[in-house]
């Protein structure tokens, strides 16, 4: 991916992710073309290839901003809850609804999985001082695979959203997800302790 900080590439690199959004919110992200998304962003093909590499390159530099997007919320914060986090989330993901929706309409979702779960150790890096309840793990294999548990979870869940039209709101789904904890929690608490 290549990066410039020059305020017209900074401009023209947003100008080609919006250009995506909409043309995958039309087609599937298979057959849109450079020229097409270049057309679209009124840019240039040489504009194009002096700011991203490939197509998935344009979608990969919007994740990016995603998840920055989220570690900023989450610095803001003094201490971190599963709730705030995952409301975080989700207030974020559907301000990005139409970038979602052209995810899902290209079969594209894993991708954005694939991106979390590269992002999600050092997301945690960064946090784990803010995040008091988080289960000690032993090792950093542990720790990689309970990060891995954690964000198919919430992934599938997003997954589900979604391809469902994202009809209930970030606060209703936080709420979705917080009762199948405390379920789950009180139902492996009987099971460690029967009576």
């Amino acid at each position: 991916m290549k990066q410039s900080h020059n305020e017209l590439a900074v401009q023209s690199r947003r100008w080609f992710m919006e250009a995506m959004i909409d043309l995958m919110n039309c087609k599937t992200f298979q057959e849109i073309t450079i020229s097409e998304l270049s057309t679209h962003a009124d840019l240039g093909r040489r504009t194009f290839y002096r700011n991203f590499t490939s197509k998935e390159d344009v979608i990969e530099s919007y994740l990016d901003l995603l998840i920055a997007e989220f570690i900023s919320r989450l610095i803001r914060q003094e201490v971190l809850t599963a709730k705030y986090c995952l409301m975080q989330l989700f207030i974020l993901c559907s301000n990005n609804k139409a970038f979602l929706v052209g995810l899902n309409n290209s079969n594209m979702l894993p991708f954005l999985l694939h991106k979390w779960n590269l992002s999600l150790p050092h997301i945690h890096t960064l946090m784990s001082e803010k995040i008091p309840n988080f289960p000690n793990q032993d090792s950093e294999n542990s720790l990689g695979y309970a990060l891995a548990f954690n964000a198919g979870g919430v992934w599938n869940v997003t997954a589900k959203w979604v391809s469902s039209g994202m009809v209930e709101s970030p606060k209703e789904l936080t709420l979705i997800i917080m009762k199948m904890v405390r379920f789950s929690n009180v139902k492996i608490a009987r099971k460690s302790n029967p009576t």
